[in-house]
C-alpha cells in the first residue's frame, strides 16, 4: 500500500440470502449488495460515493467501519488488514474510524443528554481521563463544530434542538476521538435545504483542522462536486466510474454517469432524451448478468455487453471507467455542465 493511501479495499463482496415462498416451494435468492469492488482512499482525501439507493454505497461503507461482515475481500486500514482481526483487535481500531449517519432523528439517544451522547465514545476508548476531563472535551468538541457556547447545548436533550443541531451534535461525537477517517452517510439528506449548507461547510472546516479522510455517501451531484476531491460512481454493487471530480462531472465516460449528470444538469434535455440516455429500470441487486451489470439499461450495449463483464479501464490520470463502449459514449456532449 502506497504511503499516501490509508484505506485500500480489494475485492470486496457482500451476499445476503433472501428466502421468498412457503415451507413446501422455498425459493432462495442471493443479493450481491457489493460486488468485487477494488478502490482506495489517499490520506487528507474526501472520496465521493454516488449511485441509486441500493448499489452498496452504504453497505460498502458499513463493512469499512466494520459494522458489517464482508463476505470476501480484503479492507486495509492504515496498513491493518481489518478482515481478519478478531473482535477485541476490531475494538481497538474503532477509536481511528467513525461514521455520520443519515438521520439525526434516529441516531442520538433521546433519553440522554447531550453531553452523555457526544462523552460515550471517551467512556468506551478513554477511559482513563477524568470525568472533567471529558466534559472540556465535549466543550471543545461541541464549538468546534459551531455550537457555541458549548454551556447551552450540552445540558439539553436532543428533542430540544433542531434538526441541523442534532446533526452537528453527531458530528462532534464522531470528531472526539480525533479519528483518522470519517464514513459520512448522506448527512445532509434528512435536512431542510437553508441548513445544508452550514454542515456541510462545517465538515470541510473540520477536515482542514484535523487532516481527516473522508467518504461521503451522496445521491446528490452537486453536494459531491462541492465536497468530494474524487467521486467512485456505483450501480449494482459495482464501480463503473472513479476519478477527479471534475472529469466526473464534466466529462462523465460511462453511459450510466452521463445519465446522473444530465439530470442535474439539464432537467428538460433528459427528459426530452431520455431514452437515448438511459432505459427505464431500477437497481436489482438479484439480477446478476455475466455481462455488464448496467446492460439491461443502456442504449449504447453492444454483444460484448451482454456476455463480457468490463474490467476497470484507465482512460486519463487517475480516471477509470468500467465500459466496452465508453470511446463512442464520448463523443455525446452534455448540453450544461455543473
Amino acid at each position: 500500500m502506497a504511503k499516501d493511501v490509508l484505506i485500500e479495499i480489494k475485492n470486496l463482496k457482500k451476499t445476503f440470502t433472501k428466502k421468498t415462498g412457503n415451507i413446501f416451494r422455498r425459493k432462495i435468492t442471493h443479493v450481491h449488495a457489493v460486488n468485487n469492488v477494488s478502490l482506495e482512499i489517499n490520506k487528507g482525501e474526501i472520496l465521493g460515493i454516488i449511485g441509486e439507493s441500493g448499489c452498496g454505497k452504504t453497505t460498502t461503507a458499513r463493512m469499512i467501519m466494520r459494522l458489517m461482515k464482508e463476505s470476501s475481500g480484503d479492507i486495509i486500514f492504515d496498513g491493518t488488514n481489518l478482515s481478519k482481526l478478531n473482535d477485541a483487535q476490531t475494538n481497538k481500531m474503532r477509536k481511528k474510524m467513525q461514521m455520520i449517519f443519515q438521520d439525526p432523528y434516529d441516531t442520538l439517544n433521546p433519553g440522554m443528554r447531550i453531553l452523555d451522547i457526544i462523552m460515550e465514545p471517551l467512556n468506551a476508548h478513554e477511559k482513563g481521563l477524568s470525568y472533567e476531563e471529558k466534559v472540556v472535551r465535549v466543550q471543545d468538541a461541541v464549538e468546534a463544530i459551531d455550537l457555541k457556547p458549548a454551556e447551552d447545548f450540552i445540558y439539553r436533550y436532543p428533542h430540544q434542538l433542531s434538526g441541523g443541531q442534532r446533526q452537528r451534535v453527531a458530528i462532534a461525537r464522531a470528531i472526539i476521538l480525533e479519528p483518522l477517517f470519517i464514513a459520512a452517510d448522506e448527512p445532509t439528506s434528512m435536512l431542510d435545504v437553508s441548513v445544508r449548507a452550514g454542515i456541510l461547510n462545517a465538515l470541510l472546516s473540520l477536515k482542514k483542522k484535523m487532516g481527516l479522510t473522508m467518504m461521503f455517501i451522496t445521491h446528490d451531484l452537486s453536494t459531491a462536486s462541492y465536497m468530494c476531491d474524487r467521486i467512485a460512481v456505483m450501480y449494482q454493487g459495482r464501480v463503473v466510474e472513479i476519478g477527479p471530480t471534475k472529469k466526473i462531472i464534466h466529462n462523465p465516460s460511462h453511459p450510466y454517469t452521463k445519465a446522473l449528470v444530465s439530470v442535474v444538469a439539464d432537467l428538460n434535455y433528459f427528459i426530452e432524451n431520455k431514452e437515448s440516455i438511459i432505459l427505464d429500470g431500477e437497481v436489482d441487486a438479484t439480477i446478476v448478468h455475466e455481462g455488464c451489470p448496467f446492460v439491461s439499461r443502456c442504449p449504447h450495449q453492444e454483444s460484448s455487453c451482454h456476455s463480457h463483464p468490463p474490467e476497470l479501464e484507465k482512460i486519463e490520470n487517475q480516471h477509470y471507467v468500467s465500459c466496452h463502449c465508453h470511446l463512442d459514449i464520448n463523443d455525446q456532449k452534455l448540453p450544461v455542465s455543473l
